[in-house]
């Protein structure tokens, strides 16, 4: 294996998840559906330390979010370190006011600050029980609850939602949980999973851009042209049958290329160079800019192809003495072009102004970490002509998405760029005004169907979104839409950099994928499946799901496929999705331990095409173990779920 300084190279992924860290995390949240106005209703909370030992016995904070006509009543906790109480705190009710503006949740709510009687010292990864009283107000219709929790520490509060855990939306129909609506449904990706699980050459990256060669940006339900894949840090070597990597070295980039937008390893094809010898793998693209030092590296991220050239914005790192051990002092803006024998040739590189940092005030902009473009060529609708090129405000509160917009023949012509101030384009970067705030290092801004805009981005342990009506917003209340479950794996593993591709997409699903990182390089070589891209689909409903939503996608499945259920665990429901390559019958059963048949979900034809199917057991089973069985031409599946209430 060759280590040299990649340890402090893997840890420039700091850069992009350092506010992903967490010292709590909600690992359930059972409210009801539904309440008649002025009920008192029971909410239970499972809140979990797995940053440990705490040293320090600071008491807890527990924000909730709810409508304003609601009353708190009471709370208490319970723990293997001890039980007790939580009451109102008006101090840290103004704290969480002031770091999440609860117009962030909707119109007409309110935050309830709480805290508890005592702290705690452990070693141990530590969980409390929380049950909460509610009482419900007068007023009627749907509404999304949250839920955010801290440690009493001076200045942790402010330190994004990402070091204070934040639970949202819960939605609550009163009186009637029909009046609720369920916009956004969520599927694994895992043809796209199983891409980019390799245990030769390419074994893992961070990072991960999709760049359509013929510019068309779209969704499409036709296979589209060649695609350029962008990564960051990445593993080259080999993983045994034990799932370990062996003879294994780190390079900054790589490219990959993919004939289509149709995730097939059979044509992938990955580029790294080599060092000076013609052995050992290297990185693509190494710094050489006047402003460039020796041991500068390369953070790719989003580009595009205008005519027969590839852009690619590009974070120059370096390292340092202190902090994570590295710091930004730059934006690149890399251009090459393809070449059917070398990959890539005629790289340049051109220094750029968009990057600022404020040493004083703390704080920087990066520009070029997010494109959109709306021009003709890209197939989005309504274009205006102009790339949309946005970025981060970091501060110690967090990060504040910005932007930029050029047309696309001066995208090399900086004095060209045109900055969002918050009214208008102006031409000073020291102008540009926050759009909204909380989101990742990585995201992504894309037109919807519906006629918005939604930013993709990670929030914590999920994957959050917000709808815009324009691509410099306003945009809306949040809403998460994914809890990644490979933060199970170990409690050093964390997930950032979401991000939707509308060039691997359909029309009926945007693709988002997500990394997957962990703070103990040691993992990284005694589990190699951890350091890689994940993906999902996302839905934008229009309609409330029912018991049984039939969501056919105009690709046609190449294999029968029976998916691990999402959420697992779950309470009360969870969502089955299967697919079938062609015509045929389909019966999926549900089964206890003894394997008694609980219920059967369906038991019908269906064409080719996936499907995803609600099961709610609301009324029906207590907590346990279960599986789910597919039953369809000469295919049978079993999987695993769990209840937990």
């Amino acid at each position: 294996m060759h280590f040299g300084k990649h340890k402090l190279i893997i840890m420039a992924g700091l850069l992009f998840m350092a506010q992903s860290l967490t010292g709590c995390l909600f690992e359930e949240v059972n409210q009801p559906k539904s309440a008649q106005p002025g009920e008192i209703i029971n909410i239970s909370l499972k809140i979990t330390d797995n940053i440990v030992p705490e040293t320090n016995p600071h008491k807890g904070i527990l924000g909730v979010i709810v409508p304003d006509d609601w009353e708190f009543i009471s709370a208490t906790y319970t723990s293997t370190l001890g039980n007790g109480t939580i009451s109102l705190s008006p101090e840290w009710k103004d704290s969480l006011n002031k770091y999440y503006p609860t117009n962030q949740f909707g119109t007409n709510m309110k935050w309830i600050g709480l805290i508890s009687d005592k702290g705690y010292t452990y070693n141990n990864t530590t969980s409390f029980n929380v049950a909460l009283k509610l009482k419900v107000g007068q007023t009627q219709g749907c509404f999304n609850l949250g839920y955010l929790t801290s440690k009493a520490t001076s200045g942790l509060l402010g330190q994004d939602v990402n070091w204070a855990p934040l639970s949202f939306p819960h939605s609550i129909g009163v009186p009637d949980s029909n009046l609720c609506e369920n916009i956004y449904g969520v599927r694994i990706a895992p043809e796209w999973d199983n891409l980019l699980d390799r245990h030769s050459g390419w074994t893992g990256s961070d990072g991960i851009y999709s760049i359509p060669v013929n510019g068309y940006d779209a969704p499409s339900n036709s296979p589209a042209d060649s695609q350029l894949f962008v990564f960051s840090d990445t593993f080259i070597g080999d993983v045994d049958s034990l799932g370990r990597r062996t003879n294994t070295r780190m390079v900054n980039n790589t490219l990959m290329m993919l004939p289509s937008n149709v995730p097939d390893t059979n044509v992938v094809d990955f580029f790294w160079r080599t060092d000076s010898s013609g052995n050992l793998p290297s990185t693509v693209f190494i710094p050489n800019t006047p402003n460039a030092h020796t041991g500068d590296w390369y953070w790719l991220m989003d580009g595009i192809a205008l005519n027969e050239n590839i852009y690619v914005y590009a974070i120059r790192l370096n390292s340092t003495s202190g902090g994570f051990g590295f710091e930004v002092n730059g934006v690149v803006l890399l251009k090459f072009n393809l070449d059917p024998v070398t990959f890539i040739r005629n790289v340049q590189q051109i220094e750029t102004p968009l990057f600022v940092k404020d040493t004083v005030n703390n704080w920087d902009i990066v520009l070029g970490q997010a494109l959109m473009p709306m021009t003709t060529l890209s197939g989005n609708p309504s274009p205006d002509g102009y790339i949309y090129v946005y970025g981060p405000k970091s501060s110690s509160t967090g990060k504040q998405l910005l932007a930029a917009r050029v047309l696309p023949e001066n995208i090399e012509n900086f004095s060209q760029y045109q900055f969002w101030n918050g009214t208008s384009w102006g031409t000073s970067i020291l102008a540009l005004a926050p759009l909204t705030n909380g989101i990742s290092q990585e995201f992504s801004v894309s037109p919807i169907k519906n006629g918005k805009f939604l930013v993709v981005y990670q929030m914590g342990s999920s994957v959050a979104v917000r709808q815009g009506d324009s691509p410099v917003g306003p945009f809306g209340i949040f809403n998460k839409i994914y809890d990644a479950p490979e933060v199970s794996i170990s409690p050093n593993v964390f997930i950032y950099n979401a991000k939707a591709h509308p060039n691997l997409s359909n029309s009926e699903e945007l693709l988002i994928s997500y990394n997957v990182n962990t703070m103990s390089f040691a993992e990284h070589f005694s589990n190699a499946d951890i350091y890689r891209p994940r993906f999902i689909y996302l839905t934008i409903n229009d309609t409330t799901n029912t018991s049984v939503t039939d969501n056919e996608i105009t690709n046609v499945p190449k294999d029968f496929n029976l998916y691990q259920n999402y959420p697992n665990p779950f309470n009360p429901s969870t969502v089955i999705s299967f697919s079938v390559p062609k015509a045929t019958k389909v019966s999926i059963k549900i089964f206890n331990l003894l394997g008694e048949m609980i219920t059967e979900l369906t038991n019908k034809y269906y064409e080719a095409g996936s499907y995803k199917i609600n099961f709610d057991a609301s009324d029906k089973l207590t907590s346990g173990v279960y599986f789910y069985r597919m039953e369809a031409d000469n295919y049978v599946q079993t999987n695993k779920m769990i209840l937990i209430r």
